[in-house]
């Protein structure tokens, strides 16, 4: 499990960060293309990997007993839920409402890739 979570982790960051790049690209116009990506992966990898990861694991042990298609539900609000707590906090420190669109985004992201890695995880685990 911590395999997975660790690769979610960079899998998540780095899309989080192409995403936010392209709303930059969009609002900024095409002159920024790629220009903030690291700022954009150094401002949101702390996040993910010390308040994402935490919600993840906690989210698989809460939803561990569950049937299958519980599980995708509880664990899909789980993820939203707590990234948007998260964010709501972040935009109150900062004060601006953009962390909000950015955790929802990057638990959206972390949820789905997790989400995949483990159907990918536990098809090889049938297969040996």
């Amino acid at each position: 499990m911590v395999l997975r979570k660790l690769l979610g982790f960079v899998l998540t960051t780095l899309l989080t960060g192409l995403i936010l790049n392209f709303f930059v690209v969009i609002v900024d116009g095409y002159e920024t293309l790629f220009a903030g990506f690291g700022l954009l992966l150094i401002g949101t990898a702390p996040f993910i990997l010390f308040l994402g990861i935490p919600v993840s694991i906690l989210s698989d042990y809460k939803t561990k007993y569950v049937n299958e298609k519980q599980r995708y539900k509880n664990s899909f609000l789980f993820h939203v839920i707590f990234g948007l707590i998260i964010g709501l906090v972040l935009s109150y420190i900062f004060e601006h409402l953009l962390f909000v669109l950015i955790t929802f985004i990057s638990a959206f992201l972390f949820w789905i890739v997790d989400e995949i890695l483990r159907k990918k995880m536990f098809n090889e685990q049938m297969k040996s």
